[in-house]
């Protein structure tokens, strides 16, 4: 009985050896297993089919990154670490829980923060010298077209929370009857129309009797707010969201580039499949 149990733990364990190592296809001589893609599908939640479009999208990227020298550095790793602590109002020491909290560790985000300034640096290439600003005619033609996407509420109730201690503001998210004495509460009703933009903005993506995300905002003094009433949605003015638009029509002209010049180096790839996932 044990021989014949020795015997298929072997069988199975070779067979899933060759899945995991199964190449599905190759990209200018880089392998894709079929493992990769069905991790992948897995994981991002999409079809097999879009995963096979990223893997492939990824090893032309890296492709390029080495024709082209692109690199990032031990330095802008850890600064783009301490910059995300920052934004979270963080010591290292602290995300580094944070992290170990969610399963991950400081040495895996160093990873993917390193692929993810690489890509930065090989986009910002791809895309120098070919974004045109759009001109006012184009902007208040996309306005007049969309009108329906720029609405905003009519007068906004909120409670804002001001401390020297983000902490503190934590602790009240966590149990919203919490009293503290180093925490400033104060009502306010805002006028969209008259409210700074980036405020603004953060208090229209918190949905009603929720609290914003906490801010830092300089000299030792940490904020955030609890949305109580957003009154009726009407169309902004086209000043108001100029700049909103502007941005918009950036990114659609940087989504567009891209996308044209990844589908002309896959067009000038050698990938050849060898299997389907």
């Amino acid at each position: 009985m044990i021989k014949y149990f020795l015997a298929f733990l072997l069988i199975s364990t070779s067979l899933w050896a060759r899945t995991i190592g199964a190449i599905a296809m190759t990209v200018d001589g880089e392998p894709i297993t079929l493992y990769e893609i069905d991790q992948l599908s897995k994981r991002a939640k999409i079809s097999k089919e879009d995963a096979v479009n990223a893997l492939i999208q990824e090893k032309i990227e890296d492709e390029e990154m080495r024709k082209q020298g692109i690199y990032a550095s031990p330095e802008e790793v850890d600064q783009r670490i301490m910059m995300i602590a920052k934004q979270n109002n963080m010591t290292l020491s602290q995300f580094e829980q944070a992290l170990r909290k969610e399963g991950k560790t400081l040495e895996s985000l160093r990873k993917d923060l390193e692929k993810q300034i690489k890509k930065e640096k090989l986009y910002q290439k791809i895309l120098a010298g070919k974004l045109k600003k759009p001109d006012e005619k184009a902007l208040k033609a996309y306005y007049e077209s969309h009108k329906r996407e720029f609405t905003i509420p009519g007068k906004i109730k909120i409670q804002e929370y001001l401390s020297n201690d983000p902490r503190a503001l934590q602790a009240i998210r966590m149990q919203p009857m919490l009293m503290l004495p180093n925490v400033k509460i104060t009502p306010r009703t805002l006028d969209p129309q008259k409210t700074n933009p980036q405020l603004l903005q953060l208090i229209l993506q918190t949905p009603v009797k929720q609290f914003t995300p906490i801010i830092n905002l300089g000299k030792n003094q940490a904020a955030m707010f609890f949305v109580s009433y957003k009154g009726k949605p009407k169309v902004a003015p086209f000043n108001q969201v100029k700049q909103a638009i502007a941005m918009r029509l950036m990114k659609e002209q940087e989504q567009a580039n891209l996308i044209a010049y990844f589908e002309k180096k896959k067009s000038e790839a050698d990938i050849r499949v060898l299997r389907k996932p």
